[in-house]
């Protein structure tokens, strides 16, 4: 098969692919999906299922060129894709059990944050969306069992009723710009009606809710499967539980040593408390967060951490409303988007009406130290920067198809990294970065607890207070994300799995190794589960990635 031929049938799978996935081709910047959330009923999973298998049998008889180490790696990618969909549609069925999955189809906030087309032609697409979201809800109450979780109601009727909470209070001032008066009537009536259909979402999955009692554990057999078939990831559980309490061990060591040279005569959750003292005011918060990104972007350079792709900047902006669950979070433009190229760092202040303590508390979460990690992780090298080399990444395939395990592994990496580095040398910075991979170390041990053995959410949401510092609420939201997310483990799984590999390349580069060289091949590769970039970066990928 030559190369010419294989790049026709990558593009062909990836037609099928965004065919069933149209919100996601959108979310891409391949507009041409735009208006469509998706139909996940039944016949149309079949049908997907079937074009899968149509798919697994061409790829099996036609194999790339083996001189083309593009179109290798892309084939691995596809074929890791198939056993992933066939896995989440035929085993994990989250939209069986999950309303939350069902969520992210009501959100139609790409359709209004860029202005990658005329105002009225995305408004129209908005209205085809709308159109469609009474279909999508009555095919999500067709889906789900019953009973659910609690945890997972509980949090599902939160999302839920924020996003009524954007359609009710938000989206009608969308509607009001529309100029054309058609175009106008067809979003005011196709609102209406979305609107009462997300209502009575709302209404009916607190009915859920206040009848949940069901499990949430999706079991050691589809864990394991879950980790094969979206991380290449191939370890008995019972060793990689042990990786996780190695790590545990050692982060919590040093963030005891490192306490104790702030204070040694305070303990150190006393001494993690103090950070939040420490914060931006209000008036300056989006200022020194400009600032900080601005410090953050000449150490890379200074210190040839990364090739930063081009002058383009993240523009730090306050959260939208229909925004608002996080403190900070990036929001970066789709690989394949044109004209609207633009990415968002957004940074969410206190609300103008809360009072003065919840004002401070809120502040608090942005200690100067905190603020700094969380923006490695967001934006410099973190997000930001990877998503750029993203939309430079060689094929099609390399640009749509990523792993949990190398985004948010990648971010995560990049807090210890530039620690290393010498970023800030500051013990208070030491601890942030310390607390920070503390709360995603325990996340790892939960979700391997939780969803294959017998950990229960207040055993999981008390190991966050005693061993990641967090106050109890933090705590227990955390436990609760476990309950519907069992691959959160990734953060740390996929550091741990970029330190191996930067380990490896480093002995095998020798003298000549030098870090921005192995993280500008890395980030060029797109993100593909971590084991397949050792087999394009090391010459013997053999060894494990653990």
């Amino acid at each position: 098969m030559t190369s010419e031929a294989f790049e026709q049938l990558a593009h062909g799978f990836l037609a099928d692919y965004l065919e069933f996935y149209p919100a996601t081709g959108a979310w891409l910047g391949l507009h041409v999906y735009d208006g469509r959330p998706g139909d996940f009923g039944p016949p149309a999973v079949d049908a997907f299922l079937r074009t899968l298998d149509a798919w697994d049998r061409r790829l099996a008889a036609l194999d790339p060129p083996p001189s083309d180490s593009q179109a290798v790696h892309d084939a691995a990618l596809i074929r890791l894709t198939i056993a992933q969909e066939r896995f989440r549609w035929q085993t994990l069925r989250e939209h069986e059990w999950n309303p939350i999955w069902w969520s992210g189809l009501l959100d139609l906030t790409h359709y209004l944050k860029r202005d990658y087309a005329p105002l009225v032609e995305r408004l129209n697409a908005l209205a085809a969306h709308l159109e469609e979201t009474p279909r999508v809800l009555e095919q999500m109450r067709a889906a789900l069992r019953r009973p659910l979780a609690r945890p997972i109601a509980e949090t599902a009727v939160e999302v839920f009723s924020g996003h009524l909470a954007f359609y009710a209070d938000e989206l009608p001032a969308y509607a009001s710009g529309a100029d054309d008066p058609r175009v106008r009537a067809r979003l005011e009536a196709a609102h209406a009606a979305a609107l009462d259909a997300v209502r009575d979402a709302c209404d009916w999955l607190a009915g859920l809710r206040d009848r949940a009692d069901g499990g949430f554990a999706i079991g050691e057999a589809a864990f394991a499967e879950m980790l094969r078939t979206g991380e290449m990831v191939d370890v008995p559980l019972d060793a990689l539980q042990r990786l996780g309490e190695a790590e545990m061990a050692r982060l919590t060591a040093d963030l005891v040593e490192t306490a104790a040279r702030v204070d040694p005569g305070a303990s150190p959750r006393e001494v993690m408390a103090r950070l939040g003292r420490h914060h931006p005011s209000e008036a300056t918060l989006l200022v020194e967060v400009r600032a900080l990104l601005d410090e953050l972007r000449r150490f890379l350079v200074e210190r040839e951490i990364i090739t930063l792709p081009g002058e383009v900047r993240p523009i730090v902006e306050e959260t939208p409303r229909f925004a608002r669950w996080a403190f900070a979070m990036m929001d970066t433009a789709g690989p394949f988007e044109q004209t609207a190229t633009e990415s968002f760092y957004y940074v969410t202040p206190p609300e103008p009406a809360w009072p003065p303590e919840r004002r401070e508390e809120w502040l608090s979460k942005f200690d100067y130290a905190t603020l700094k990690a969380v923006s490695i992780h967001e934006a410099y090298p973190g997000h930001f920067v990877h998503f750029m080399h993203v939309r430079r990444a060689p094929s099609a395939v390399a640009r749509v198809m990523t792993a949990y395990s190398f985004v948010e592994g990648w971010a995560h990496y990049t807090e210890e990294m530039m620690l290393e580095a010498g970023v800030d040398p500051r013990p208070e910075f030491r601890l942030a970065c310390l607390g920070e991979a503390l709360v995603r170390a325990v996340r790892y041990l939960v979700a391997i607890g939780m969803h294959t053995g017998e950990m229960r959410v207040d055993e999981a949401a008390r190991l966050f207070e005693t061993r990641a510092f967090l106050e109890p609420l933090p705590a227990r939201k955390e436990a609760e994300r476990g309950t519907f997310d069992p691959g959160y483990l990734n953060y740390t799984l996929g550091k741990l799995m970029m330190r191996r590999l930067r380990d490896d390349y480093r002995t095998e580069r020798g003298a000549a190794f030098a870090l921005r060289e192995f993280h500008d091949r890395l980030v060029a590769l797109g993100a593909p589960p971590v084991p397949l970039a050792r087999r394009a970066l090391l010459a013997d990928a053999s060894s494990p990635a653990l």
